[in-house]
């Protein structure tokens, strides 16, 4: 009975507690309910705020992302449009907040402006697109963005101003694989042939080009060049009596006999008969005085002339034209005639001219003997020429090599291209270049005019050699100007090769060009004379130093 109103007593409590806590949290839950009622309410209320400001804002927006579902990884476009009146300017940020989108570095992104016909008139609508990357997946929203506007005036000023907000977009973004349950590899590419360097065929087309080339520029340079092919011979010299009679016949055939003061008469036959006498017998005789040009005539053979008929000329002349003596214009044509006479009596006849002659070009061929003489034999000129092609052709191997090991495209080129310049500018230290400094050649101006008399030198070593040491040294000017057809690979040296052994004092184009020549420094001090097999030897060296790289190696890729 005890335990039975135990349990009884138990019961009532506990409804009699829960009672209390009913009737305790009931005006809890109804004042929650209330409170989130009122939330509810203003949150409403503010919605409604913001979409009743944003339709009596003087600028509409609208935005949307591109493309609509995006996924992990892509780039889409946030799309802005912006509608307004012409007398609004609106500004949107260059810096919008994107997050949680990832904005683009050095994409600014595009906008575009028109204006439309609305039902109050003109309306401008901007659109802007906004790139982005999207760097998370799931559900996202954008940040609102804050475009500040204000009104311009007819003043030019700022009236009514605000801003309007870009509404939050919500976009849900997809994992990369996302719906893909067995993801299939892509096709692959189409066969491509592999395509190899034939090096040889290259090297021999290189090999064709540069004798098609060469050929064609030498023959160029000996059609421009023909004079110098033929042998030089002096222009044939207008004899002295042709010269006197052409200036008698003319003074005859003036008035100026009668009309010109005698002086002047006499001065002007003196002139012609001291050209005649200078250009017949070889004598300063337009610089002698009378005495003597008598003097210089005694040693000469005068035929159906005498030297009192020239002492009485010399001596009325003189009187005449320093003391004023009178002459009649017949004095003075009889002067005129006996000069003519004096001329008819003593010229030279046609074997003496051509006696003359050809001691001229004899004279001219031991010129030319002696300048070949001066300078460095072809021998020693070839043999500097390989030594320094081999300096070269060594050192661009080496650094070719150093371009194949290391894989560097552009040292490989650079390589070869040192080569030409070095070939085409290796003359500009010093009296010349390595080679020449070691076989003792240097470069000179080409001066025929300061030669040594050939009658002199042409047996004389010492004079020879004193010619070969006063020679002057060829600018810097020349000495480039010599090796610039060089710098053609190849096709420059056939041609230098082949004007060589054509042109005169076996002078080559270069030198031709730049009026230079080489000569020997140790002119008469050699002994013996050099071989080619040195050249042979250097040359081959060059060549392999050149080509390996091409041919073991090839161009790196």
């Amino acid at each position: 009975m005890k335990m039975r109103l135990a349990r009884m007593a138990t019961v009532v409590a506990a409804i009699v507690v829960a009672a209390v806590v009913v009737v305790a949290a009931g005006p809890a839950t109804a004042q929650q309910g209330q409170q989130g009622q009122q939330q509810g309410q203003q949150q409403g209320q503010q919605q409604g705020q913001q979409q009743a400001d944003s339709a009596a804002a003087p600028v509409t927006v609208k935005a949307s992302v591109e493309p609509a579902q995006p996924r992990f990884g892509d780039r889409i476009e946030l799309v802005v449009e912006l509608r307004y009146s012409p007398d609004i300017r609106a500004f949107f940020p260059a810096k919008p907040a994107l997050a949680p989108l990832l904005a683009l570095p050095g994409d600014p992104g595009r906008s575009e402006r028109r204006e439309e016909e609305g039902p109050d008139g003109k309306v401008i609508v901007e659109t802007l697109r906004v790139p982005a990357m999207v760097a998370r997946s799931g559900l996202l929203r954008t940040r609102p963005i804050e475009i500040p506007w204000h009104r311009v005036v007819q003043g030019g000023g700022a009236g009514e101003s605000g801003t309007v907000k870009v509404p939050s977009l919500q976009l849900e973004v997809e994992s990369g694989l996302a719906g893909e349950v067995a993801p299939t590899l892509a096709p692959l590419p189409a066969p491509m042939p592999l395509v190899e360097d034939n090096i040889p065929l290259q090297i021999g087309l290189l090999i064709l080009g540069m004798l098609v080339l060469g050929g064609v520029l030498t023959m160029l340079v000996l059609r421009l060049l023909r004079d110098r092919l033929r042998v030089r011979e002096p222009e044939p010299q207008i004899p002295p009596h042709v010269l006197a009679f052409e200036r008698l016949d003319a003074l005859a055939g003036s008035e100026r006999l009668e009309a010109d003061e005698p002086r002047l008469i006499y001065g002007e036959l003196s002139e012609i008969l001291r050209g005649y006498l200078e250009g017949r017998y070889r004598i300063p005789a337009l610089d002698m005085t009378s005495t003597e040009l008598i003097d210089a005539l005694s040693g000469k053979r005068l035929v159906g002339v005498t030297l009192a008929e020239f002492q009485d000329f010399t001596a009325e002349g003189d009187l005449v034209k320093f003391a004023r003596q009178a002459a009649t214009p017949e004095r003075l044509r009889d002067q005129l005639g006996w000069i003519r006479q004096v001329v008819q009596r003593t010229m030279q006849t046609q074997e003496e001219l051509e006696r003359q002659r050809a001691q001229q070009i004899a004279k001219l061929a031991r010129q030319r003997k002696l300048r070949i003489q001066v300078m460095a034999p072809l021998e020693l000129r070839v043999v500097a020429f390989a030594f320094d092609a081999l300096l070269g052709g060594v050192a661009t191997g080496l650094l070719a090599w150093l371009a194949i090991d290391t894989g560097q495209r552009g040292l490989f080129d650079a390589a070869y291209l040192l080569f030409l310049l070095w070939m085409a500018g290796r003359d500009l230290l010093g009296e010349g270049s390595p080679g020449k400094s070691v076989f003792g050649l240097r470069i000179a101006e080409w001066d025929p005019e300061a030669e040594v008399d050939p009658d002199a030198a042409l047996h004389d070593e010492r004079a020879a050699r004193e010619a070969s040491r006063e020679a002057q040294s060829a600018t810097a000017g020349q000495r480039l100007l010599r090796n610039a057809a060089l710098l053609l690979p190849g096709a420059g040296l056939i041609l230098e090769i082949v004007t060589l052994l054509q042109l005169p004092e076996l002078r080559r184009f270069g030198d031709q060009a730049a009026k230079t020549r080489v000569i020997d420094g140790r002119y008469g001090l050699r002994t013996p004379r050099p071989t080619w097999l040195p050249t042979l030897l250097m040359s081959l060296l060059a060549i392999t130093a050149l080509v390996l790289p091409l041919l073991l190696g090839g161009r790196p890729s």
